[in-house]
Parts: C-alpha cells; sequence; structure tokens
C-alpha cells in the first residue's frame, strides 16, 4: 500500500458489506417467499410435475434465510465482543416471542408442508432482552424445519430458575458427535459438514448473557423430547 495512501479501517468496510449483503438476502427471501406463495401446493405440484421447481425454491428461501441469520449473527457478535452491543434486558411475553418466531418460520413451513405448532400459556413472562432471543429461536426454528420429516414445535414453560423454551422436531435428531462436544464455545469448524458452528456459538453467548444473581442461561441439546428427532432448550433466569 503506498505510503500516502490512507489505512483501510477493515472492520469499518467489513461491517458496511454485511449490513448491504444482509439487505439483498433480505428482498431475496422476499421474492422467493412470493415465488412460493404463487406456485401450487404440494400435492398439485406433484401431480402435475412442477414437485422440483417447488422443491428448489423452498431450499433457496431455506439458504437465503440461514445466510442472513448467520450475517445478523455476526453483527450482534462483533457489537457484544465490543462492549456496545445495547443489551436491554425487559419483562417480555412469552406467547408474543412465540408468535412472532412463528410467523417469521411459517412461509418456509408451509412451502415444505410441515406442521407448526405452539405450546406456550399467554401469562408467560421472562426477563430478558427481546431481538437476542428472538434470534437464538428463529435460528433454531429454520434448522429444526431443515432436518425435520413433518412437525415442528416451539414450546416455552416456566422451569425452578426462570423459563425454557424448546424447539423440538420429528427428525433423525442431532449427531452423537454434537452431542458429545459439550459447551458450544468449544466448538470448532468441520471441514466435514461445512459447519462452523456459528448458530451455537451465538446461542450460548446469547444465553450467558442474561444473568440472575449467579445463575446464567444456557442452552442444551438433545434427543427424544415428545416428537423423538432432536430438542433445543434455551433456559433463561
Amino acid at each position: 500500500m503506498p505510503e500516502d495512501q490512507p489505512k483501510l479501517d477493515l472492520s469499518t468496510f467489513l461491517l458496511s458489506s454485511i449490513h448491504d449483503m444482509k439487505n439483498s438476502l433480505v428482498m431475496m427471501s422476499s421474492y422467493l417467499e412470493d415465488a412460493l406463495a404463487q406456485m401450487p401446493n404440494e400435492a398439485e405440484a406433484a401431480s402435475s410435475g412442477n414437485a422440483p421447481a417447488r422443491q428448489k425454491t423452498a431450499q433457496a428461501l431455506y439458504e437465503a434465510q440461514r445466510v442472513n441469520n448467520h450475517l445478523i449473527q455476526l453483527l450482534a457478535l462483533y457489537k457484544i465482543d465490543q462492549a456496545f452491543y445495547p443489551f436491554d434486558p425487559q419483562d417480555q411475553s412469552l406467547a408474543d416471542l412465540a408468535r412472532e418466531a412463528l410467523a417469521r418460520a411459517q412461509p418456509l413451513a408451509e412451502s415444505k408442508g410441515i406442521q407448526l405448532d405452539c405450546e406456550c400459556p399467554e401469562d408467560l413472562f421472562g426477563w430478558f432482552d427481546y431481538e437476542l432471543v428472538f434470534g437464538v429461536i428463529v435460528q433454531a426454528m429454520h434448522n429444526a424445519l431443515h432436518y425435520t420429516r413433518s412437525q415442528v414445535v416451539l414450546n416455552a414453560s416456566a422451569s425452578e430458575d426462570g423459563v425454557v423454551i424448546k424447539i423440538e422436531d420429528d427428525g433423525p435428531g442431532f449427531p452423537e458427535f454434537l452431542l458429545k462436544q459439550g459447551n458450544a464455545v468449544q466448538r470448532g469448524i468441520s471441514f466435514e459438514t461445512g459447519s462452523t458452528g456459528l448458530g451455537l456459538y451465538f446461542a450460548d453467548v446469547v444465553a450467558r448473557l442474561h444473568k440472575a444473581g449467579k445463575t446464567s442461561g444456557r442452552i442444551h441439546l438433545k434427543n427424544g423430547g415428545q416428537l423423538g428427532g432432536g430438542c433445543f432448550s434455551l433456559l433463561l433466569p
């Protein structure tokens, strides 16, 4: 780089680029949702021979939303790391959170013929940062929609330490190596599967930001549950 050329602020450049990519992906997702809405439903598409086109469009929507979620997570993690994320826990309605998360996931669920269910009492409240927790739940639901066979359930309930939010599916469940790796922060990059572990890392960071006395939030993965597949839990004190 020439001496008289100003030094590039790489972090500013990257943040600006991520914002631009995120906005483009939001528009792309909107176009794909509109395209799916105008296509025949699954049964009609199968009988007319258009099922492959519908499946490919649904998969493109999933990938666009997945990458957009990752970009949002990267922005949030950068702000948290630099200590200027406006962390704002308040008394929040879990029912409102569940409804908004289901509305966000509904287009993808409908495009794949997957049943979305919600189990959450109207009078359940928790103390948390709405946007951060919403991001974790939407990401977990998108993951469940990708691997499930026919159904995904969002469940929110009171626990001894606070509230617990679960996303369960009837798919094959989490792979054994993922269940054995423990803390999400310690998970590395898998070149075999292409997984960076960003979604679980983000969920773990968000969970740990929420504290009540000596108790911190946490995430938990298991297989089984009410649908027999994967079960992601976010516990908030």
